[in-house]
């Protein structure tokens, strides 16, 4: 055989090797303390640890696209872990913001690169991690929390740190949940401190107004516990029009 013909067989391998690499489906290892943050349609994975007790899963970012159908049994997910320049780490929180509300906002979380910034941004549009200024009072790291950005979304669009008020608010926990109602109040409950926190009440935190307020609950309460999932349902309180 030429020296041609073994050309033209290594032109083809590689051809088949590198098609064959495109059609390979990018499959996430299974992770926990991760955060997921939807922006434009498309649902970013960041972060975590791995299925191997106190192992990160390095610097994994992924999305799935959400605006089209989906087969929940082979996702097609899209790796973007190339561009990720954010150190591995676990527990952050995570929120869409910014002007157009098409910024992601990354917080937090717990890391051993001592370089890590506190908060990182991500543009979805020049595909571009920074590490923004942010003014105002600082704040310290922290972790397993629940991001909330109300409506107006004033400090992702003036990148201005803020102090609430502390007065009826909850005690320190971790791994609550937290939902932000359609009049802009959030609602936490539960998590840890020391023990698993239960859901005989509840606090409402007031973000126009910056006031908390302590509501008991009734019915067939949750059992206490953390680390849980919570979403907005679309329950209609007739007497003021807002949906729970």
């Amino acid at each position: 055989m030429s020296h041609k013909s073994y050309m033209i067989l290594w032109i083809f391998f590689q051809l088949l090797v590198e098609i064959n690499c495109q059609m390979t489906p990018f499959k996430p290892m299974p992770r926990d303390l991760h955060t997921a943050t939807v922006i434009d349609n498309k649902l970013y994975i960041l972060g975590g640890n791995s299925d191997v007790k106190g192992s990160t899963v390095g610097k994994d970012f992924f999305y799935l696209d959400v605006s089209v159908t989906f087969n929940t049994q082979n996702l097609l997910w899209k790796d973007l872990s190339t561009i990720n320049s954010v150190p591995s780490h676990y527990g952050a929180t995570s929120v869409g913001g910014g002007k157009n509300n098409n910024t992601l906002f990354l917080y937090g979380g717990a890391t051993t690169d001592p370089t890590a910034a506190l908060v990182y941004t991500y543009d979805p549009q020049s595909n571009t991690w920074s590490t923004p200024k942010i003014i105002g009072i600082n704040t310290t790291r922290k972790r397993t929390m629940t991001g909330i950005r109300n409506n107006v979304g004033k400090y992702t669009i003036n990148l201005n740190w803020g102090e609430g008020s502390l007065i009826s608010a909850p005690t320190p926990r971790t791994s609550y949940g937290a939902i932000l109602l359609s009049n802009n109040n959030i609602v936490y409950a539960g998590g840890y401190n020391a023990v698993e926190l239960g859901f005989n009440q509840v606090y409402i935190y007031d973000t126009i107004n910056d006031s908390w307020n302590i509501k008991a609950t009734s019915g067939k309460i949750p059992s206490n516990r953390d680390g849980f999932s919570a979403v907005l349902g679309m329950y209609l309180n007739t007497r003021n029009n807002n949906y729970f």
